[in-house]
């Protein structure tokens, strides 16, 4: 089942926020930016972003949707395809650190490498491999932690645009009001990239020539190293963001040559007032998972990886992890019960023990006849049932243990993101289960998810509140299967 997912994309004109389910989004905005907040990608004034972000959070009606997928701008980044010797995974970060600093001269130290391996064939393996500054990253991220946002996937761009490429071989075009990007995509990878900032105070049709200038530049440099396959004139222009809306300049982008240019199409549905064009990014950042879990997804780029650097990712729990709260706190009383059942039980067996005993020095000093000694085996058999059926109780309670804490790591590792839970109650016969939600979507997402684990035959949710931007639910399970031995 699809998740809901928030996806933000900051760049030096402004921000951008989509959130969606699987291909459909359902809340959106682009607000615009002051100048000089944001420079070149690097956020410059930390406080003022973060309240904005705040602000959009608001307006939206977001509340606890603090986990969000982040898109780059792609201004001064550095991407290379390369060859190495096929090499262990563990290998793979100090094989990256070496090609970027001796062969394309970078200090390691003042950048982010993210790679991807393409493929291995004859103990050679393609890698794609992304350079961004620390400085850009890091002025991002701490202004996310300042807003009180969780990035836990991020991607670059230039990188989007190619995923969202409606054909194999393309030349695409995007513009924003304060920078463009080229990309030249052939045989699922971007290949060649430019992306730079306007200059200030650069008229319209300036900055469409040094797009053209840009575009010229990217696919000559392409052709001489693939002069077998070239970038020809049946290669569309495919365009977005403003230049999509910009038809009369599209015969300048074209120039002399006979090039095809269209408007780049949404892989999601456009709602009314959804403005794809200016959303790409979100859109193809939105994409990442669907693209790879959806049956007969496809994306025309190969590129996707997760650029987040590893110092800033969060590792995922482990269904134990998950449910540990509620284990450990089942656990002490599991525990604190078993202690004083064994030391009831060890009471019966001393007793028991005594009894034998005194049977047996009865039976010698007064030398019992045999109706005696058949009376005193019929008490001993009536205290041997007693004890058998403490040991049942005792099986009976652990095998209750076992289903109390199955369900409750059912409860817990069901839940999808933007709802928390509040409390968790277990009787016999059902569970109850008081939280708060994001939204209506949210809640629903849960119990589909407690639904199809195949744990509980029933799952009822008995109320739905709204209360500042969140709805407070109760759910009732009932119907638990029995846990496995």
């Amino acid at each position: 089942m699809a998740k809901q997912q928030t996806t933000l994309y900051i760049d030096d004109a402004a921000i951008h926020v989509m959130v969606s389910k699987g291909r459909q989004p359902s809340k959106w905005a682009t607000v615009p930016l002051e100048k000089d907040l944001v420079k070149d990608g690097v956020v410059q004034d930390q406080n003022a972003v973060a309240g904005k972000l705040t602000d959009v959070w608001q307006s939206l009606k977001l509340g606890r949707s603090k986990d969000v997928v982040v898109g780059l701008s792609g201004v001064n980044r550095l991407y290379q395809l390369f060859v190495l010797p096929e090499l262990p995974d563990n290998l793979l970060p100090e094989a990256m650190a070496r090609e970027a600093s001796h062969n394309l001269g970078i200090d390691v130290a003042q950048v982010y490498l993210s790679w991807q391996v393409l493929g291995v064939e004859h103990g050679q393996m393609r890698v794609y491999l992304t350079v961004i500054s620390r400085e850009m990253i890091d002025s991002l991220l701490d202004t996310l932690k300042v807003a009180g946002l969780k990035p836990y996937v991020m991607d670059v761009k230039p990188l989007c645009l190619a995923r969202c490429s409606s054909e194999p071989r393309a030349i695409m075009v995007d513009t924003q009001p304060g920078s463009f990007d080229v990309v030249v995509l052939a045989d699922g990878i971007p290949e060649v990239i430019r992306s730079l900032s306007f200059p200030e105070e650069a008229s319209p049709g300036e900055k469409t020539a040094l797009i053209r200038s840009e575009l010229e530049r990217a696919v000559v440099f392409f052709n001489s190293a693939h002069m077998d396959k070239p970038i020809d004139l049946t290669v569309p222009i495919l365009v977005s963001g403003g230049m999509a809306r910009q038809e009369g300049e599209w015969e300048v982008l074209r120039g002399p040559r006979e090039r095809e240019v269209r408007v780049l199409p949404s892989p999601m549905p456009e709602p009314q007032d959804f403005d794809s064009a200016m959303l790409i990014t979100n859109i193809s950042l939105a994409l990442k998972e669907v693209l790879t879990e959806e049956e007969g997804a496809l994306a025309y780029s190969v590129v996707n990886f997760n650029a987040l650097p590893g110092a800033y990712v969060v590792r995922k729990r482990t269904l134990a992890e998950s449910a540990w709260l509620p284990v450990v706190v089942g656990g002490v009383i599991v525990v604190a019960a078993g202690v004083g059942l064994c030391a009831y039980m060890q009471g019966q067996n001393n007793a028991l023990a005594d009894d034998v005993k005194g049977v047996e020095d009865r039976i010698t000093a007064q030398k019992l006849t045999k109706q005696d000694i058949d009376a005193l085996d019929q008490q001993v058999k009536a205290v041997q049932a007693s004890a058998a059926n403490l040991e049942t109780g005792l099986k009976g309670w652990a095998a209750d243990r076992a289903v109390i804490t199955t369900d409750l790591i059912q409860v817990y590792a069901s839940l999808p993101q933007g709802v928390d839970l509040l409390s968790v109650a277990r009787s016999e016969t059902a569970v109850n289960v008081n939280g708060i939600a994001d939204d209506e979507v949210s809640l629903f997402d849960y119990a589909w998810s407690l639904e199809e684990s195949g744990r509980f035959t029933s799952v009822v949710v008995t109320s739905i509140t709204l209360a500042d931007g969140s709805v407070s639910f109760n759910i009732v399970l009932t119907g638990m299967t029995v846990a496995p031995e």
